[in-house]
């Protein structure tokens, strides 16, 4: 294990996150219970605010544990504006989530929670304003992968003045057992998750939860500001959608695919300082603010409430076919003539993909049946392939117009909210790059004798997938272009500003969004990582030559880094929005420094990123 450097600053914070947490016990006094996972904050209205924290009881009995709660205008508490009592037991894991109503619109405040004699840490919290606000801070993160490195950007943000709210876009914590998507650096220096096995059980979501709030700057951030938080996939499993997911397979002993979702959502709504939906259905995460009429601030749910499965090329993909006369079953003859398809029966007529011989200067399709029926697709002879149909996977599986990422009761409540909305600027808070992506050519200086996440085999594969103009990540909008035009086509319909927020990627992305006709929409801007590792860890490639292709190569493509993790501020008046990226120079030590990256400029009516 190499030398660790911790700052006096670091160790003061982590004494500070803890203050109050333990009590003392002389000699003979019964144990108290105590405050091991801080205090938070979320979903503030302009009366009331969610106020979170988890008491561990003195001693394991199953008995439920009181507590009273106060806010007050400072941190000496000498004006307390409300207060309460509550209880939780171990059927909520001894979370405790409270409503606290009766407070002020726009004001800042402390809370702290009291069980007999243990006080907890002091939290700092804010209400929406109500109307005429002339000014508003966001902060943007997402994807805080734990055995990959430290929260240093979640210090960052704590450490900001006049933050609205943080909202998080998802990826809060990760799914995966111990050791598995993690940096062997981060592993050195004490990374490791609990459970050790892969989260399946209520009690495995729960145990992750608790590890990752042990952390004392996600502590940090949930003390410093309100969060606003909607769930992405990991908080579930990879690549969830609404019937299963990518990480969750039944014939490995991992259960029903929903007793596991419902236990991950439950475990989420204990441990987040969220509000549960009012006609109690757990699943509902989708919601909206007003922030004093200058904001209208739309959460949308890309996961779990109405997304279509994911296409996967291996899976799904077109390949270049022939139709073949089958009157004769044994002597099938490929059809050259398209009137003659009409002409036949049509049980007679079946498309049958076809194999090229690659070893000639052009590819030649092998077009006799005897022969076809030779080639194994799944061991091909050396120099054969089948070649993708693009033109035909992009019109008849990508282009399904049925196919939805929020499915239709949210669509119509995401159209309801933007015609209702009369804010300057209407904010899309989501997980996932709607930017279309198309990856570079990159083989040239790519440099496989490096380790990197993909093979040399699997980048030749994208590779020629890019080159037919087909898109890099099918798990994002760019896997439901039909789904995202009828969002373009409601933004567009009620005139609305929209800034539309993802997470998900690990990476910086800003994109001037257009439909498919080329047409202005909205910007995106996409915020990277707490602590995951982005392209430049996955693909042995210099960074900047990365940026610079992907960057020539995508049209809506405004900016891109490829190497830092980070966050976004996004400040807002009702004449501009300025949105800036800002970076943390390791995740590897507590000592780092801050990064400013791009700012940008948004005007109300032009939906285009001008360069600050």
């Amino acid at each position: 294990m190499g030398d660790i450097t911790i700052t006096r600053r670091h160790m003061l914070g982590s004494m500070g996150a803890a203050a109050g947490a333990i009590a003392c016990t002389a000699a003979g006094e019964a144990p108290q219970p105590r405050f091991l996972h801080g205090v938070a904050s979320g979903d503030p209205l302009t009366d009331r605010v969610i106020l979170w924290t988890r008491i561990t009881p003195a001693a394991s009995t199953g008995d439920p544990v009181k507590l009273t709660w106060d806010i007050a205008t400072d941190d000496s508490f000498s004006t307390i504006v409300s207060s309460g009592e509550t209880q939780t037991d171990q059927d909520r894991d001894y979370c405790v989530k409270v409503d606290a109503t009766g407070l002020t619109p726009g004001r800042r405040y402390s809370f702290r929670f009291r069980s007999k004699q243990t006080t907890s840490p002091i939290g700092h919290t804010r209400t929406l304003p109500r109307q005429d606000v002339e000014k508003l801070r966001f902060a943007i993160v997402s994807c805080a992968n734990y055995p990959q490195g430290y929260f240093n950007v979640y210090k960052d943000v704590a450490a900001q003045k006049d933050i609205a709210a943080v909202l998080h876009l998802g990826d809060y914590f990760y799914e995966y057992q111990d050791g598995t998507y993690a940096d062997p650096r981060a592993l050195e220096l004490g990374r490791h998750v609990k459970p050790l096995g892969e989260l399946i059980s209520l009690d495995d979501y729960r145990t992750r939860h608790a590890l990752y709030k042990t952390d004392p700057d996600l502590q940090a951030v949930h003390a410093a500001h309100p969060m606003i938080a909607i769930w992405d996939d990991h908080e579930i499993a990879n690549d969830t959608w609404k019937g299963g997911a990518e990480n969750h397979d039944p014939d490995q002993g991992e259960g029903d695919f929903f007793v596991r979702r419902d236990a991950a959502i439950k475990a989420w709504r204990e441990w987040m300082p969220v509000r549960d939906p009012v006609d109690g259905d757990p699943l509902i995460s989708y919601r909206s603010y007003d922030f004093g009429g200058l904001a209208d601030l739309i959460l949308l749910d890309t996961r779990l409430i109405g997304r279509d499965e994911q296409i996967s090329y291996g899976r799904d993909l077109v390949y270049r076919s022939a139709p073949f006369n089958f009157t004769d079953p044994e002597n099938p003859v490929m059809i050259s003539d398209p009137e003659q398809v009409s002409a036949l029966p049509e049980q007679a007529v079946k498309m049958i993909p076809l194999p090229f011989d690659m070893t000639g200067e052009d590819p030649k399709p092998i077009t006799d049946y005897a022969a076809i029926k030779e080639i194994d697709p799944k061991n091909m002879p050396a120099g054969f392939a089948f070649l993708p149909d693009a033109d035909a996977f992009r019109q008849h599986v990508l282009g399904n117009p049925e196919r939805s990422m929020l499915g239709k009761t949210q669509e119509n409540w995401l159209a309801d909210q933007l015609q209702a909305a009369k804010a300057p600027w209407q904010i899309l808070g989501q997980q996932l790059l709607m930017g279309k992506l198309v990856a570079p050519d990159l083989m040239d200086v790519a440099d496989f004798t490096k380790p990197a996440a993909i093979s040399e085999q699997q980048a030749q594969q994208f590779t020629g997938l890019a080159k037919m103009g087909l898109p890099l990540n099918l798990d994002a909008w760019d896997g439901y272009p039909a789904a995202r035009e009828r969002l373009f086509d409601e933004i567009r319909k009620n005139k609305s500003n929209a800034i539309v927020l993802a997470g998900d990627s690990h990476n910086s992305w800003a994109f001037d969004l257009a439909d498919e006709a080329g047409h202005p929409i909205a910007v995106e801007l996409a915020t990277p990582a707490v602590s995951s590792p982005g392209f430049a860890q996955y693909l042995p490639v210099p960074v900047a030559i990365m940026e610079d292709r992907f960057l020539n190569h995508n049209p809506e493509l405004i900016a891109f880094d490829a190497g830092h993790r980070g966050w976004i501020s996004l400040e807002l008046t009702k004449n501009e929005a300025k949105a800036q990226w800002h970076y943390v120079s390791t995740v590897l030590s507590h000592d780092y420094e801050r990064i400013d990256g791009p700012a940008f400029q948004i005007n109300p009516g032009t939906p285009k990123l001008k360069p600050l």
